[in-house]
This record gives C-alpha cells, sequence and structure tokens, in this order.
C-alpha cells in the first residue's frame, strides 16, 4: 500500500546475458557437451525498487556426452538450473522471514508492491526450506564453544503439545541449544543433558527454576558442577504466601465493618456524610479496601519506595499493626540475597529467621519458611561465590519469548523439522551479528573457504 505516487521511469529492468560457448560442462558430473542450439531465457529478478526486473539470458543447449541426461542448458549466473526466479529474489525473501520476522502474507504482499513479483505461499515456504540448506550449524557450535563462559542457564517452552527445551549463557547473551521433545519428563531432559555434554562443554554453574528435573542429574553430567536456583521463581513464592496473609487481615478488619446496628434504610445526605467521616475517620470497610488496594507495599523494597508510597505504608500499618509482622519478614527475607555479603553472612541471617519463634506461630510465615530450606538454600546463594554469576534465569526466560514472536506470525510451521529449522535460522543470525563473532573467527584456524562463502551466503 502507497500514499504517494511513484517517482520515475516504471518501465521494466532487465539485465542481459550471453552464455553460449561452444562447449560446456554437464550441471551433474561436470563431463563437457557440445552445443547444439541457442534458447533464450527470461528469468524473474530483483534489482531494483517499484520496477519488473528481467534476467534475459541466451543459453547454449548442449547435447550431452555422460548418463546423467540427454540435453542440458548453460548455467546462467546467480540463476538456479532451471529456475523461474533468480537467487537473489529468494534471499529476499528468506530476509524477509527470518531478518525482519514478517508473516508469510506479508511476504507476498512486499514482494507485490515493492518487486512487482506475484509469488505463491509455497515458494515463500521453499525459500525458508533453501535459506536452511545454506546455513552449517557445526559452525555455530564451533562459536558457542570458542564464547562459552561456564555458566549455562536451562528452561522449557511449551508449544502445541510439544516442549522445546533451551540452553544459554547469560554471561555472553548467546543461545547455546534447543532440544524439541514429545514430552517433558526426565528420560528427555538426561538426553539433552547428555548431548550438551558430548558436545564438550565445560559448565561451571547451572542455573534453573525448582523443577525436580534438574535436582540429581546435573552432577552426573558435569563434575562439580553448582546448581544455581533461580531466585525470581523463590521470591515470587514466598511473597505470595506473605500477601495471602496480608489478605487474611484485610478480611479479617472488613468482616468487623459487618458488626454494629443496622444503618438507617436510605442515602445519607452529604453533609451527613462529612460529618460522620470527619467524627469517625475511615470505616473498617474503607480500611480493608485500602490496605487491599496498596498491598503491594508489604513486598517493596525500601530502597525503590518513594515518599508517598512510605506515607501510604505507614498508614496501612497503623490500620493493621499486624501487618508490621509481614513487612519485617520480607525485608529480612531480601537481606539473605543482598549482593557483596559472603555465603556465611547469609545463612547465619537465614539460621535467625528460620529459629525466630514469632515467625514459626504464623502459619503463612512457617510455610514460607520451608521454601528456604537448609538444602534448596545452599543452591540459592551460589551466585555469592562467584563475581558475576546471575542469581536468576531470566535470561533463558527472554529467550523463550522471542521464540513465542517467532511462532506468533508462522503458523504454517508446525511439524517438528520446521520448528527445528526457523530456530536453526534464527540462532544462526544471531551468531553472525553477535560482537564476540569477530572475535572467535579470529581465534580459530584459517577458515575452510567453502565455509566462507556458506557464511556470506546466510
Amino acid at each position: 500500500m502507497r500514499f504517494t505516487d511513484i517517482i520515475g521511469s516504471q518501465a521494466d529492468h532487465v539485465e542481459y546475458h550471453s552464455i553460449k560457448p561452444k562447449y560446456a560442462p554437464c550441471p551433474q558430473c561436470g563431463k563437457k557437451g557440445k552445443r547444439k542450439r541457442v534458447d533464450t531465457r527470461r528469468v524473474r529478478h530483483v534489482a531494483v525498487l517499484y520496477r519488473p526486473c528481467w534476467i534475459v539470458a541466451q543459453v547454449g543447449v548442449y547435447e550431452a556426452r555422460c548418463e546423467c541426461c540427454k540435453y542440458f542448458q548453460a548455467q546462467v549466473p546467480g540463476v538456479p538450473y532451471r529456475g523461474r526466479y533468480s537467487y537473489e529474489v529468494r534471499n529476499t525473501v528468506a530476509t524477509a522471514l527470518i531478518r525482519d520476522r514478517m508473516p508469510y502474507l506479508a511476504v507476498i504482499r512486499r514482494m507485490q508492491e515493492d518487486h512487482c513479483l506475484s509469488l505463491s505461499l509455497g515458494y515463500i515456504h521453499d525459500c525458508f526450506g533453501w535459506a536452511h540448506e545454506q546455513i552449517d550449524m557445526e559452525s555455530h557450535w564451533r562459536f558457542v564453544r570458542a564464547c562459552f563462559s561456564g555458566v549455562l542457564c536451562i528452561d522449557e517452552v511449551h508449544d502445541s503439545g510439544r516442549t522445546i527445551l533451551f540452553a544459554t549463557d547469560p554471561l555472553n547473551n548467546l543461545t547455546v541449544s534447543f532440544k524439541v521433545v514429545a514430552k517433558n519428563d526426565q528420560d528427555h531432559m538426561n538426553l539433552f543433558l547428555q548431548s550438551l555434554s558430548d558436545r564438550g562443554l565445560l559448565v561451571e554453574v547451572v542455573i534453573t527454576d525448582g523443577s525436580p528435573l534438574y535436582k540429581d542429574a546435573l552432577q552426573s553430567y558435569w563434575r562439580g558442577v553448582e546448581h544455581q536456583l533461580c531466585l525470581f521463581h523463590v521470591i515470587k513464592e514466598v511473597n505470595k504466601l506473605i500477601l495471602d496473609g496480608v489478605r487474611a487481615i484485610k478480611n479479617a478488619l472488613k468482616r468487623q465493618g459487618n458488626k454494629g446496628r443496622k444503618k438507617r434504610p436510605g442515602r445519607p445526605s452529604q453533609k451527613a456524610q462529612q460529618q460522620r467521616q470527619r467524627r469517625q475517620g475511615m470505616s473498617k470497610k474503607e480500611q480493608a479496601a485500602f490496605i487491599w488496594e496498596h498491598q503491594y507495599l508489604i513486598v517493596r523494597k525500601a530502597a525503590e519506595m518513594t515518599e508517598p508510597e512510605q506515607a501510604d505504608l505507614a498508614l496501612m500499618l497503623t490500620i493493621a499493626p499486624d501487618l508490621a509482622l509481614f513487612r519485617r519478614f520480607n525485608q529480612q527475607f531480601y537481606r539473605l540475597f543482598e549482593k557483596g555479603i559472603t555465603k556465611q553472612c547469609a545463612r547465619y541471617r537465614r539460621t535467625r529467621m528460620v529459629n525466630d519463634a514469632v515467625y514459626q506461630a504464623n502459619s503463612f510465615l512457617a510455610k514460607a519458611l520451608k521454601k528456604i530450606s537448609k538444602e534448596k538454600f545452599d543452591k540459592m546463594i551460589v551466585f555469592l561465590g562467584w563475581e558475576n554469576v546471575d542469581r536468576t534465569n531470566n535470561h533463558v526466560e527472554r529467550n523463550n519469548r522471542v521464540f513465542r514472536m517467532l511462532q506468533k506470525t508462522r503458523y504454517k510451521r508446525r511439524k517438528v523439522h520446521t520448528i527445528e529449522q526457523a530456530i536453526e535460522l534464527e540462532l544462526y543470525d544471531r551468531m553472525l551479528r553477535h560482537p564476540l563473532y569477530e572475535e572467535s573467527l579470529q581465534e580459530r584456524h584459517p577458515p575452510d573457504p567453502e565455509e566462507f562463502m556458506m557464511e556470506i551466503a546466510a
């Protein structure tokens, strides 16, 4: 769709070629054949915008001297053998699909408007498969091994009854590997971890969520590896229990508002309402509503609170003094994972919280203390023993959201092999744009010429 007129000539853009030597090699075996006649080929091309582009070539037709075929044509540069479109058309479509992440129908519209080409949906999908044939995922593995930091994030994403396991490197911001499996169980997880180990990755720290699939599997593949539990999931679970306690206090306060004698029928006048407000302040129900509206302040970090929020929190503690216990517990819980402290200091702070009789007497806080049992807590504070290890697996979670965005516009790719091809193309494109890619090339041995040309084509 255009909103302005196109300026300039609208005549066809034509590139002329002449490929008719007396002898030419067979496209399959390379044995030369003798020219019998000359034909004219017209192939659609992409060269300039808003004009139909063609490659017009005078090509020789040769009689084969081998058993591959009877006759063959000379190869036109930049055009597949017997192809209707040039390689540049395929490259333009593949770029729109992979780099620009456009849906198939949007690519068809772009090619029609920008290049005056009417392409079918099947051809668009064929260009996707052709692009995958141009890449070499072994070069991606060489890049991963050269740049791997030793820290691994693992998570899964569910897609149409399947599960895709992802492993990423959060420090160097790269996706290490993936695997599409039928079910998210221990057997498939073990095979995925085994494949990473077989590739020669030297993993020192693994960051995961609280899934039991990782409990005993990691030490089997990397001796001495440390397991960091994602703090985001732990904090989320503990804060949920704290807010459950806040909700119980709010409900009890709301029930108190139903006590007393019945109100007179009818709505009181505005003057009467103002007099009552000045005399009594907020009613119990209004206090309960205020607590419910500002409950997030109980679990907000003190350093992140603004002055109005501090005033609202003080009012909440005045209305319901029992909330002070939950607030104190939350702030102590955050201090367990404070950066700059040692593991011993974190264990000491945890012991003080667990042995607090007031916390144990509260049913909600007692459940929260079970979330930081000694065995789990040692996995939560692994990052304190390292200089720059992440505390969460947010990096792989962001990677999963990228996959969701890829799938959102590609409903044609529902089979396992097409999903794998789409992810591999995305990983290869990221590798070529990664800031460490040029450095990894310098550290390698001199590249093979065919591999180098493949990377340029991709």
